[in-house]
């Protein structure tokens, strides 16, 4: 289980678009939020940013 400890953020200002429903890129239910599926990882938004949750195996 990951905890606050682990707490890896992908910069914004790499990644151009807001991820949400029709947004074009594949979705995995992650505990209590949805990752994005983007180059091969999976990040998920977090208070104006995203977090890096792994890669998309």
């Amino acid at each position: 289980m990951t905890t606050s400890a682990e707490h890896s953020q992908h910069e914004s200002a790499e990644h151009a678009h807001v991820h949400g429903d029709g947004c074009g890129h594949e979705t995995v239910q992650h505990g209590d939020h949805v990752d994005y599926v983007h180059d091969g990882h999976r990040h998920a938004g977090h208070e104006g940013h995203y977090d890096e949750h792994g890669d998309s195996d």
